[in-house]
């Protein structure tokens, strides 16, 4: 995985909680010394640039996921670092742990997935560092975690729509206590609280069809629908669509709907879809460059992008 011609740089990362050192901005001199450094901490006799760093995916695997993947590969080949991928739950005990013991490894990098506290001991007896990309599960407080920031992100969408008119703005939430969701209802929260607005809320669990049974749910139980409805995902997105459709209101005529992630889906859709497009391979080329730095445990959050498309508009004026 060495490289044979140069890369477009890539983005630096944005530390949320103390600043931390990029291994990219010094050149193939620096990412020499780097590999050397990490080699000396890990106990290698001798120091070498092809170091190995295990990557551990949930499966099945989405399209997220590869996306971040994607990111790990490029800042990979910029350092000559070579991959080696594991799905976690695998097969019965832990698959992944087995191979990572089996090899002199730099670290591990957890893509949104989350290990049993009994394998994240294992991996902490061993003195093996590792980074969390997008848990599934909130991590331990000792481990960096590399995120998207979701609850900035959420706040800006549904500022974009108090700023269109709308007072009466639901949210259909993801499954409780994954982090991402946790952080995106707090945003949706924050920006309703600064307006002075109250809120609405029904749990999707980040899938189609249950947030279409959540819109209705939520649609049933109000006197009058919303004028926009905030979805933690663009999968939700798609079932809040197939709700209003059923109940004959039109988007964005009746109710703005704005999603997050920037899905395929979200362009893909009639009308398409405002949402909150995460920078998934800069996930994953900030996550290896944080393992490789060494550096203490931090929140690396990464910042996100508000599309504007066509299924927001201005509210309609209450009659």
């Amino acid at each position: 995985m060495t490289p044979d011609h140069p890369r477009p740089p890539l983005p630096q990362p944005v530390i949320a909680g103390g600043p931390i050192a990029s291994v990219l901005t010094g050149g193939p001199t620096r990412d020499r010394g780097l590999v050397a450094d990490l080699a000396e901490r890990r106990g290698s006799r001798k120091p070498r640039r092809n170091a190995l760093v295990d990557v551990v995916m949930q499966g099945p695997v989405s399209p997220y996921a590869l996306a971040i993947l994607g990111g790990v590969e490029d800042a990979a080949w910029r350092l000559g670092v070579d991959l080696v991928l594991s799905a976690a739950g695998d097969r019965a005990g832990h698959g992944w742990l087995d191979r990572v013991g089996g090899h002199d490894t730099a670290g591990v990098l957890l893509l949104r997935t989350s290990p049993t506290a009994d394998a994240w001991a294992w991996l902490a007896g061993r003195g093996i560092p590792a980074v969390f990309v997008d848990p599934r599960r909130k991590p331990p407080p000792e481990v960096p975690v590399v995120v998207s920031a979701n609850r900035a992100g959420a706040k800006a969408a549904v500022a974009h729509l108090i700023g269109l008119g709308h007072e009466r703005v639901a949210v259909i939430t993801g499954r409780p206590g994954v982090p991402c969701g946790v952080d995106r209802l707090a945003g949706y929260r924050d920006a309703m609280a600064e307006a002075g607005l109250p809120t609405w809320s029904a749990c999707g669990y980040f899938q189609t069809g249950l947030a279409r049974r959540a819109t209705l749910d939520l649609l049933n139980r109000l006197p009058e629908p919303p004028t926009a409805i905030f979805a933690c995902s663009d999968a939700m997105a798609v079932g809040v669509y197939e709700a209003l459709a059923e109940r004959g209101l039109s988007i964005p005529g009746d109710v703005s709907v704005v999603g997050f992630d920037d899905a395929p889906v979200a362009a893909g859709v009639t009308p398409a879809l405002t949402t909150v497009r995460q920078p998934w391979p800069d996930l994953g080329a900030t996550a290896l460059t944080t393992l490789l730095s060494g550096g203490s445990p931090a929140l690396v959050e990464l910042p996100t992008t508000l599309l504007t498309r066509s299924s927001t508009a201005g509210a309609a004026p209450r009659i």
